[in-house]
């Protein structure tokens, strides 16, 4: 990594790391209600179109509280510790994330090791991995780099392998808080699951099961589908290289040119919390929800041509899961499933240092 360049970002990004209690604790409590309302509507509606609706206020909900609990579990939500502590759980409750897994998969691994092979979310296979896999498990990599399979990519390979329940790998000083926060969450489930029988049974509205499904399955599965899109689009590029390792990374590229920031029209960024404007907070991870904007206004000053941005739509998306299928980790280019080259390959030095402030 380029040690120089990577000082000269985090240095003048380090003004925007300072947590802001109130706005924080406002955009908790209306996230919780608007996630509350929309299980409720997609419990008692009795027309489709309001259930449907409900559904997905409720998954977009989940989606809003996990970026709060993912700022909780940077310690740049509150400036309290244990505000951030017992929030950013709650907040992570309706994604069934494990807080203490979460430390360990993308504080310590995603972050120390970003756009590395095999550690983060759509790490690319290259054309050999590929050639080796049996037919039903290359059918499997197509469909989870399509924009149908980005939820099940999410919840088989990242939630339920990393993020849910503690594992064999766990390290040892981590399984106890881990097995905890699992049983929070299984509580927490019993507790809902039960709610949400009991209201649909007592109003006469829905059955039990189909309550639970209305007012939780549901929900999951629209918040799985909107984070394995964003995962894919955040660090996703033509211009976004990956590594086979760290030694790989370092010496390459800075952590503000690991990361796309994905324009979108301002009013999702507000209600998704500001969450495609990434790369200032590769820079530095602690800079909360609501000061990304003027960081990543100041990165791009920095980063000048270096920047990776670009513009949502569903062209691009669809553009880059024809674009960026297999990769080449030796020329760091991306290639279809033949193996045919579908972009430049990427060049790995910067073409400045990023501009010092006046």
């Amino acid at each position: 990594m380029d040690i120089d360049g990577e000082a000269v970002l985090r240095k003048e990004l380090s003004r925007f790391a300072e947590p802001g209690d109130a706005i924080s604790l406002v955009a908790f409590t209306a996230d919780v209600a608007l996630y509350a309302a929309g299980v409720a509507v997609a419990v008692l509606a009795a027309d489709w179109w309001l259930k449907i609706l409900g559904v997905v206020v409720a998954g977009t909900a989940t989606s809003t509280l996990f970026i709060l609990g993912h700022d909780a579990a940077h310690k740049s939500l509150f400036r309290s510790a244990t505000l951030n502590a017992v929030l950013g759980r709650i907040a992570f409750f309706p994604c069934l994330h494990n807080r203490t897994l979460w430390l360990i998969q993308h504080n310590r691994i995603h972050h120390q090791s970003t756009n590395v092979k095999g550690v983060n979310s759509f790490s690319p296979l290259s054309p050999d991995e590929y050639a080796r896999m049996p037919a039903w498990r290359r059918r499997v990599e197509r469909f989870y780099r399509s924009v149908a399979g980005f939820g099940a990519y999410y919840l088989i390979e990242r939630w339920w392998k990393d993020k849910f329940f503690p594992r064999m790998d766990t390290p040892p000083t981590k399984r106890a808080p881990a097995w905890r926060d699992f049983g929070l969450i299984l509580l927490g489930l019993v507790l809902l699951c039960g709610t949400l029988a009991w209201l649909g049974s007592v109003t006469g509205r829905s059955p039990p099961i189909a309550a639970m499904i209305w007012g939780f399955v549901l929900p999951f599965a629209t918040w799985n589908a909107l984070m394995g899109t964003t995962a894919f689009l955040q660090h996703t590029n033509p211009h976004l290289p990956w590594f086979r390792t760290m030694a790989d990374a370092r010496g390459a590229k800075t952590q503000g040119e690991l990361a796309v920031y994905v324009r979108c029209p301002r009013w999702y960024d507000v209600l998704s919390h500001n969450i495609m404007q990434h790369p200032p907070h590769h820079v530095n991870p602690r800079i909360p929800w609501f000061r990304l904007p003027a960081a990543q206004r100041k990165l791009d000053e920095l980063l000048g041509a270096d920047a990776v941005v670009a513009q949502f739509g569903p062209g691009y998306l669809l553009g880059l899961t024809r674009t960026c299928r297999l990769y080449d980790y030796d020329r760091k280019q991306w290639l279809d499933y033949r193996g045919a080259p579908t972009s430049a390959p990427e060049r790995m030095y910067r073409s400045q240092q990023p501009a010092k402030a006046d």
